[in-house]
């Protein structure tokens, strides 16, 4: 009895066992693990969703599946992620492998058939479970800087496979971490404006200053001593040793990724050079990451005593780096009228003329704000006092087209004429253009009507072998590099795009025939105005 027990314990014991090593993720890259950059790291209109590995500034290096799965899907982008692969695992988690160079073969093959049916570069395929099906180990793709990358590296996400949220890899990844986070200064805000800085070497017995105040930090976290500066996991506040504020940064749906807006201090980012994390939420913030939060943040001392304030801030291991001050407050400070009627952030903004239209969703600004919009010689100017934020939801205006455009009605767009001239896309409607803006600015109707640019980067020879690299550098100064067609023979051939470059090539391999070829290449930007370029290929 006692021996048949003994045999049912250790197949359990094996079984568990099992199911624990097909449920741990291994990494995909092989090698010591370092890291470019974390997850939730403040970026330009998004927190970072994954962790970036670092490739020591080569390309090509092998990519492992991190568990069993299948490739769910695979996009190739010019921006963005660039070539990217989506794995779906058994346990319900997505991993996600961004700015690869290329796909292992059967996945390229897979690949360019669907390329080469649809006669197009960026694409976007959901294979089937059976189709792509890949082990713990196997090799997926090779390291690159494809789309938005600034340099080779690899993206990496883990997402729940239901909502799509992004998860902190470092859940199921352990990286080795020698290094605490550091505060380099802390942020006084009063009102939800920012007061003073001060930084952490100076000692600061007291601070004195009006009620309710706020605070918030610029801080990094080192996973080593020469590493790059990634971001904190975790920050506290504690008011007279209780525990009064606590945010982690864990898991934020892509959705709600555009409040990094309101998170960090935008204005000090643009203007001072520096990154400034709320620890406060102002009124439109939906972001899910406060775990505890007294009055937003805000802290009121009413009663002329001094009060101690420790601000803590944590890596994922739970290293650690604080500050300790004592605050005494004064009465709160009488609110400034600007005399101007402020819009609740909360509500829909409408505003409608002859001549254009503004409709700014609810929920889209961060705070109230008062709104001024002008419309002089054509140009509407659509600002706000004291708050130059980018909107959480994009704002639809419409521009009556001027009597000497309307010719151009499929060649129309808006230009944000604020500062340095930039294309805005947009659709002609009812004699109006219509365009789903971003920002506060400065708008006017314009039309682009110019081509791209096609240089041939030959070679003095005119002669190419397997293994050549035939490119082209294209060039358009308005709307952008839209849809591109690379004929050789007059049949359709597979070239690729990378916009860092303004390159578009492709590399002669067995699929481009030996002898003269006639090589034709048709590129428009994104209102269809086309460039059209012809040459012969020598092939040996």
């Amino acid at each position: 009895m006692k021996n048949n027990f003994l045999k049912t314990l250790a197949v359990i014991l094996v079984l568990i066992n099992f199911v624990q090593a097909q449920n741990t993720f291994i990494f995909p890259l092989k090698g010591k693990p370092t890291l470019n950059g974390n997850y939730g790291e403040v970026r330009p209109n998004h927190f970072h969703a994954g962790i970036d590995f670092r490739t020591h500034y080569t390309d090509h290096l092998p990519i492992y599946a991190v568990m069993d799965g299948y490739v769910s899907r695979i996009k190739i982008s010019t921006t963005g992620y660039g070539k990217v692969l989506y794995v779906t695992h058994p346990n319900g988690l997505v991993s996600v492998y961004g700015h690869e160079y290329a796909f292992a073969d059967k996945i390229k093959n897979y690949t360019e058939a669907a390329q080469e049916i649809a006669e197009v570069f960026e694409i976007e395929l959901f294979p089937k479970p059976t189709d792509l099906p890949v082990k713990q180990g196997e090799v997926i793709g090779y390291t690159g800087n494809t789309g938005s990358s600034e340099g080779p590296h690899l993206h990496f996400e883990i997402r729940d496979e239901k909502t799509e949220a992004p998860l902190n890899p470092l859940r199921f990844l352990k990286i080795e971490d020698v290094v605490a986070p550091k505060i380099q200064r802390v942020a006084l805000y009063s009102e939800y404006k920012l007061e003073k800085i001060i930084p952490p070497s100076k000692k600061t017995d007291t601070l004195k200053t009006a009620y309710p105040i706020a605070f918030g930090v610029e801080c990094f976290d080192y996973e080593q001593t020469q590493g790059n500066k990634n971001n904190i996991y975790k920050a506290e506040i504690y008011v007279d040793g209780k525990l009064y504020y606590r945010h982690i940064l864990d898991s934020i749906a892509f959705d709600l990724a555009r409040y990094v807006n309101t998170y960090a201090d935008y204005d000090a980012k643009k203007q001072k050079h520096i990154t400034i994390q709320k620890l406060f939420k102002e009124k439109n913030n939906d972001l899910p990451i406060y775990k505890t939060i007294n009055d937003k943040g805000f802290i009121s001392f009413k009663d002329g005593a001094f009060h101690a304030v420790r601000i803590v801030v944590y890596d994922f291991y739970n290293q650690k780096d604080e500050i300790s001050f004592s605050v005494k407050t004064s009465v709160s400070p009488s609110s400034k009228d600007e005399g101007n009627k402020k819009q609740d952030c909360l509500t829909l903004f409408k505003e409608s003329t002859a001549d254009y239209s503004i409709e700014l969703p609810a929920k889209s600004l961060y705070e109230d704000v008062a709104l001024v919009t002008s419309y002089q010689k054509n140009i509407l100017s659509f600002t706000a006092v004291n708050y130059d934020v980018p909107f959480q939801n994009n704002c639809t205006i419409k521009l009556k087209v001027p009597d000497n455009l309307i010719k151009y009605k499929d060649k129309l767009c808006l230009s944000n004429v604020s500062g340095v001239k930039s294309y805005v896309d947009a659709v002609f409607e009812n004699s109006f253009a219509k365009a789903s803006i971003k920002t506060f600015g400065k708008y006017r109707v314009d039309v682009d009507t110019i081509v791209p640019q096609i240089k041939f980067n030959s070679n003095k020879t005119g002669v190419y072998k397997a293994g050549n690299i035939i490119s082209f550098k294209v060039i358009d100064n308005y709307s952008g590099i839209g849809v591109f067609k690379l004929h050789l023979n007059g049949k359709w051939h597979l070239a690729e795009y990378e916009h860092k470059t303004n390159t578009i090539f492709f590399t002669v391999d067995e699929k481009v025939s030996k002898g003269n070829l006639i090589l034709n290449l048709q590129v428009s930007d994104k209102k269809n105005n086309q460039s059209n370029f012809q040459t012969t290929l020598v092939i040996q």
